[in-house]
């Protein structure tokens, strides 16, 4: 039985925009393209197919199938349901955005260069979404909502899109005119094309190696890491201290990883920008290791600590080293709970600063620029859950996001092995990737498509 066009949504008129009914329209019968998944990149795929298809004067229907009972669950609950919609979008391309995807760098160079960060931003602010961009690169609606990106991409839906909710692909098979045939629990539908946008689904994952896609296995990224110092040892009363500039670098026997960014004490370990970066670009290593290693801290970045904590000995002989952070370190904002407890790892009694020896300043100086982390465990970002992994990327074609293994098979956002740091870097591939496989699938029906 095929699906039922009850759309799950109300979707709004429009009268400028001819929709697939138009009897105008090159094909007398639609041209039936599904979208699996009804998450970021789904949304955004399924609407560029229609507008495409619409400017190509193609009858056509698209069928968002959504297994679970909700749509656009990640972009609910992005940046603490803040959404945060994409990275500073005035960065440069090559130098700074690119460089922020420790896998999918190169792919995404060229459907980048076509649509600009820049245009996916112009795309929402036309439909009503302003925004703003913080400090510290990361872009929001100004409503500090998410629902507000929802609610654009919902009244973006044209007329010949439907939504259908609880709708699981238990299978997919390829008829032998090219068509594909999906079978869901209330019966079979077959598609003149498919656009794989299922996320880090177990099940779109099992869909795409049946027709024969290489996956690289997926494994968590984007993840805070956890530390018995922190959870029960003697670092246990710095949770919610934060500080906004610590470089990590973690070694490993193949590589040297190094982040920059601020750092939050959680109250089983550390989080914040710097650790989740550093668990995105070591995501395979840190697997590997089962999640345990050293993490050296940076707490100066940038500074010689030795001369300086010399220099303010010399300025500040009679003042208690126990007390609040040397102002010689003012730029980096050490609260005086870590400065303290710093001292106590290396056995800094309460002294003067003109009774330091030379020993003590290097010891300082070594905890403030190389201290030690072991760290066991990983705990989920919050604010953003994202995998590493998925369908190879020598398999896709990134001019229009079509697979190089199935014809009228496109495949789009985080079901590729292609992740990034926090900060809006993975809805801009939900958005770039929806966009491409938007002008992919049409072209392909222009090319294919006989009615």
């Amino acid at each position: 039985m095929p699906l039922k066009r009850l759309p799950s949504f109300p979707f709004p008129q429009t009268k400028s925009r001819a929709t697939s009914r138009d009897t105008t329209a090159l094909n007398s019968k639609p041209f039936k393209c599904a979208v699996i998944g009804g998450g970021p990149s789904g949304y955004f795929a399924a609407i560029h197919v229609s507008e495409k298809l619409e400017e190509y004067g193609i009858s056509h229907e698209v069928d968002i199938l959504e297994g679970t009972g909700k749509t656009l669950q990640k972009v609910r609950i992005s940046g603490g349901g803040r959404c945060n919609l994409l990275p500073d979008t005035e960065l440069d391309l090559r130098d700074n955005i690119l460089k922020c995807y420790p896998r999918g760098e190169r792919e995404l160079y060229g459907p980048m260069m076509r649509h600009k960060p820049s245009e996916i931003l112009d795309w929402f602010n036309s439909r009503g979404v302003e925004t703003k961009t913080e400090a510290d690169g990361r872009t929001f609606p100004v409503t500090d909502s998410s629902q507000t990106v929802i609610d654009c991409l919902v009244s973006s839906l044209t007329p010949s899109i439907s939504v259908h909710l609880k709708t699981p692909i238990t299978s997919i098979s390829k008829n032998e005119d090219g068509t594909y045939a999906l079978q869901t629990p209330s019966g079979t539908s077959t598609f003149s094309s498919i656009v794989f946008a299922t996320g880090s689904s177990r099940s779109g994952y099992t869909l795409l190696q049946n027709l024969n896609h290489t996956l690289i296995p997926p494994l968590p990224s984007l993840f805070t890491l956890n530390s018995d110092l922190i959870k029960t040892g003697p670092f246990s009363t710095l949770s919610g201290v934060s500080l906004p500039h610590v470089l990590c670098t973690f070694n490993s026997n193949s590589s040297e990883i190094t982040t920059r960014g601020p750092l939050l004490f959680t109250h089983v370990g550390l989080s914040g920008p710097c650790v989740l970066k550093m668990s995105s670009y070591a995501a395979r290593t840190l697997h590997s290791l089962k999640y345990e290693t050293t993490l050296t801290l940076n707490f100066v970045p940038g500074t010689d600590s030795l001369k300086l904590l010399n220099e303010y000995k010399t300025l500040n002989p009679k003042r208690k080293i126990r007390g609040p952070t040397p102002e010689c370190f003012k730029d980096h904002s050490i609260p005086k709970r870590l400065w303290l407890k710093l001292l106590d790892n290396i056995e800094i009694q309460d002294k003067i600063y003109a009774e330091l020896s030379k020993k003590d300043l290097l010891k300082i100086s070594n905890v403030l620029e190389e201290f030690k982390l072991h760290v066991k465990g990983k705990n989920t970002n919050k604010d953003e859950f994202v995998t590493c992994g998925g369908v190879d990327l020598k398999e896709v074609n990134f001019k229009n996001m079509e697979s190089k293994v199935q014809r009228g098979c496109f495949v789009v956002g985080e079901c590729l092995d292609v992740d990034a740091v926090t900060g809006g870097y993975n809805f801009l591939n939900c958005w770039v990737g929806g966009k491409v496989a938007g002008k992919g699938v049409a072209d392909y029906a222009l090319e294919n498509y006989k009615g």
